[in-house]
């Protein structure tokens, strides 16, 4: 198409639209006032897709202050900013994190799950799991594990819900109940396995989807548990050999790198960054390895949240840092002033702003 074609003024349609696809998503929004080809373009399926090839991929972190349901975005380039859930129209928890997409759980109404756009304001009410009143006996609605997995390719997405059966006043047996949602069917389905793993509150909270697999860290840290979607199988992936030989003594966790499988390992002051580079043959490659000397003063308590090629966001207590991979250099993006009642890794998820649908 000539310029003089484009409803877009001087430039041809196809450059406006790769210009606008590199802008911020708050950026990109702004420009929705300046004519309705303009207004349209954040939904319509080719630029949504593009967006996401080619749109900005800085990680934001969202921090959940759960004493207060008040939300925080901390941004390396825009600094710390409110963040709001309000259009749920309800008190939420974040649970899972996935291109773009939140998973939340109401505080309110055990059993129902949310999965939303933040930026778009989109959401999607799920059906309840089952009909059946809550109960201690079913520890399903207070779900172990939770995890999100959005398809950018189909926009079908999984939601995840997984833990291990017990009555009321026993302990778990291994009995693992799962089920998995379909966006697509709009229902649940649900399968029992065998197994003995335990998890804490940082393995719970770091999942990641990547390859049709939901990836969790095992409390041991001698492997990755993963489910496959399309077979509904659990299966397990070894970790790297150095980081299961110096495991002791050590703290080990696992992100997302920009789609793929990644484990940070921190022993004493210095911290490991592997990824995941074939999940069939579990070949994990050393990404980089990076001295906490200037940080010293927390290598002991702080803890990595989210990544990418460029920056790693870490947790401490009352303290949001980056470390920027390239300059070598880290920076205090954000400190919590007065008591906090819960530590900031306590409540962290990476997130990426994207522009897809999650009511289809």
């Amino acid at each position: 198409m000539s310029s003089s074609e484009s409803p877009y003024g001087v430039l041809p349609t196809d450059i406006v639209i790769q210009i606008l696809a590199r802008l911020p998503v708050y950026s990109l929004f702004r420009c929705r006032s300046v004519c309705k080809p303009w207004n349209r373009l954040p939904f319509e399926k080719h630029f949504i897709d593009l967006y996401f090839r080619i749109g900005p991929k800085d990680p934001i972190l969202l921090l959940e202050f759960p004493e207060s349901s008040a939300f925080l975005s901390v941004d390396r380039f825009r600094g710390v900013s409110a963040f709001s859930l309000g259009f749920l129209n309800d008190k939420v928890k974040i649970r899972a994190s996935c291109n773009g997409l939140l998973c939340c759980s109401s505080v309110r109404n055990r059993g129902v799950y949310y999965v939303c756009n933040p930026v778009t304001r989109e959401f999607r009410v799920l059906p309840r799991a089952r009909e059946r009143p809550f109960t201690r006996c079913q520890p399903e609605y207070e779900a172990t594990l939770v995890g999100l997995a959005f398809d950018p390719v189909s926009w079908k997405f999984n939601v995840v819900l997984a833990g291990f059966h017990r009555l009321f006043g026993h302990r778990p047996h291994g009995e693992f109940v799962c089920q998995v949602f379909d966006s697509e069917t709009n229902s649940w389905s649900r399968s029992v396995s065998f197994m003995h793993d335990e998890f804490t509150h940082m393995n719970r909270c770091q999942v990641v989807f990547s390859c049709g697999l939901l990836h969790w860290l095992t409390h041991s840290c001698s492997y990755v548990l993963a489910f496959d979607l399309k077979s509904g199988v659990w299966g397990k992936t070894s970790l790297p050999d150095e980081v299961l030989m110096t495991r002791s003594g050590s703290r080990v966790y696992l992100l997302e790198l920009e789609g793929s499988v990644s484990v940070v390992q921190i022993t004493g002051v210095w911290m490991s960054i592997w990824v995941l580079r074939n999940h069939d043959t579990e070949q994990w490659a050393l990404v980089d390895r990076v001295h906490l000397r200037c940080i010293s003063v927390f290598a002991a308590s702080i803890f990595p949240v989210s990544q990418s090629r460029d920056v790693v966001f870490m947790a401490t207590q009352k303290k949001i840092l980056i470390y920027n991979l390239k300059g070598k250099v880290w920076k205090e993006v954000y400190g919590a002033n007065g008591t906090v009642t819960y530590p900031l890794w306590f409540s962290s998820y990476g997130f990426r702003s994207t522009l897809f649908p999650c009511h289809l």
